[in-house]
């Protein structure tokens, strides 16, 4: 037996559907949310740039500092500055497309904006985790070069594990918030679409 399209579940198992909306009190909010969204894209863009920027140029400032002493662990350390720089701003330039709201005027396009930003997010989080990985993979890696050629670094990967621990973690639980969030969107839309829209 299969169920509606408007429903979706939670993670206690109960199904969820969209009431038919009013349009007059939906309208403001999703566009008050919308502003807030680009506000928040925005600033998180013209921050952005400039630090994916400046950790590439480390990055290779690294390699290139690693490689002239013959010190590989920089080297390792120069390619992780630089993976994660590029993740950085491939998600930065995910964002870029959904950034102005200023063209979304019915609901429906309202709504169809605000799902996309979701998607959007969903995969910028997904980066996020990747680089979390590559901070992960060569730190440790990095280090155990360190510690066979030379002298064991003074503070110990255990700290910058839990850290990475913790911010990956973080990262899944606001993964989690956006997909119901996203899941709710959707069904509020079919709603809409089937009352014929707004």
């Amino acid at each position: 037996m299969t169920a509606p399209q408007d429903r979706f579940w939670d993670d206690l198992g109960v199904a969820w559907r969209a009431v038919t909306p009013d349009v007059a009190v939906l309208s403001p909010r999703l566009r008050s949310r919308l502003r807030r969204q680009s506000l928040v894209i925005t600033t998180g863009l013209v921050v952005g740039w400039p630090l994916c920027a400046a950790g590439l140029g480390l990055g290779v400032w690294t390699i290139g500092h690693g490689w002239a002493m013959g010190t590989w662990h920089f080297i390792i350390r120069g390619v992780a500055i630089a993976v994660m720089s590029t993740l950085a701003a491939g998600a930065m330039s995910h964002m870029w497309t959904v950034r102005a709201s200023g063209t979304a005027t019915s609901v429906s396009e309202m709504l169809g904006l605000t799902i996309a930003r979701a998607h959007r997010l969903l995969l910028t989080i997904r980066l996020g985790l990747a680089a979390c990985a590559v901070a992960l993979v060569m730190g440790l890696v990095g280090t155990a070069i360190r510690s066979y050629l030379a002298a064991p670094p003074g503070i110990s990967p255990v700290v910058d594990v839990a850290a990475l621990m913790v911010l990956a973690i973080g990262f899944v639980l606001y993964g989690r918030h956006v997909r119901v969030t996203l899941e709710r969107l959707q069904a509020l839309k079919t709603a809409l679409d089937m009352d014929g829209g707004a």
